[in-house]
């Protein structure tokens, strides 16, 4: 539900917030609500800065009622570094307010409720989207930190399990307090829609990595020289197989073998994914060379 447009870049609510706003005006925490949503939104205008200061265009912020997720016109082309240094720009703002909100209450001796939850809040939402789930701050972090290291794919992998562990474990002890207190049901449900969260990020993976597969011929051709990963592969393994183990930051040569260790060949990338487009994903490497008509060696 599209609220407004500011610095053109949609405002959007989700539908889920109508139940709300009604418990909030039911219970007399309307006040509380919007102080939630004003930390919320500052919170995801620190990302857009960021992403702004990288030539990235936030083309969306969608507020949840667990927090708000905002979108970039050139997400799949953001390099692990920068990934680190815009997802971090949240946390810091929340640490900012927090600091401050302490030094007015000093100074200007303000002890009211909505304050001390002021206070609170930008602590509980600074410290929560730290923790090392996707698609928090900390998960994106962790992801960019592996991405480092590994390739998107692997990283990505890694982390969405890191994800499912500790959103289990926040489940079990949602439960526990359930039944001991009986007043932990919020977090049931926070934990509920993280998983979702998380199922989702995993089932982008794949077309994330087509996409970034697809921008690096931008890349190349732009920058004139990209470096190169070499594969060995035997003649009859799948396409498919192969491209599994392509990374969005190198261009690759797969060298084909046969049973004997032989080389029969050399194939590039681009070889691979126009044959993925016309003919089959499960075709072996062995028929794609005939098909070539690459000589054996």
């Amino acid at each position: 539900m599209k609220l407004s447009k500011l610095f053109n870049t949609n405002i959007k609510i989700s539908p889920m917030f109508i139940p709300i706003f009604i418990i909030s005006f039911h219970y007399n925490r309307f006040y509380e609500l919007l102080i939630i949503l004003t930390i919320i939104f500052i919170h995801e205008i620190s990302h857009s800065i960021v992403s702004i200061y990288y030539n990235m265009k936030i083309v969306e912020i969608e507020f949840f009622p667990f927090g708000a997720i905002a979108k970039t016109e050139s997400f799949f082309e953001l390099n692990p570094t920068k990934e680190i240094i815009i997802s971090i720009a949240g946390p810091i703002s929340n640490i900012i307010m927090l600091f401050m909100s302490i030094l007015i209450k000093k100074i200007m001796s303000i002890n009211s409720d909505l304050m001390i939850f002021f206070i609170q809040a930008n602590l509980g939402i600074g410290l929560f989207n730290m923790l090392p789930i996707l698609p928090l701050d900390g998960g994106r972090i962790l992801r960019a930190y592996l991405n480092i290291k590994t390739d998107i794919k692997k990283s990505t992998h890694i982390t969405v399990r890191i994800s499912k562990i500790i959103i289990l474990l926040m489940f079990f002890y949602s439960i526990f307090m359930n039944i001991k207190y009986n007043n932990r049901f919020f977090l049931s449900g926070v934990t509920i829609f993280l998983y979702f969260k998380v199922r989702q990020e995993k089932y982008m993976m794949d077309y994330t990595l087509i996409y970034q597969i697809i921008i690096k011929k931008k890349k190349l051709i732009r920058k004139g020289i990209m470096d190169v990963k070499c594969l060995t592969a035997l003649e009859n393994i799948p396409l498919n197989n192969v491209f599994k183990r392509f990374s969005s930051s190198k261009y690759h040569l797969i060298t084909v073998i046969d049973n004997k260790g032989r080389i029969l060949g050399n194939i590039s990338e681009s070889e691979i994914l126009d044959a993925m487009i016309e003919y089959d994903t499960d075709m072996t490497l062995k028929i794609l060379m005939e098909v070539l008509g690459k000589r054996i060696e």
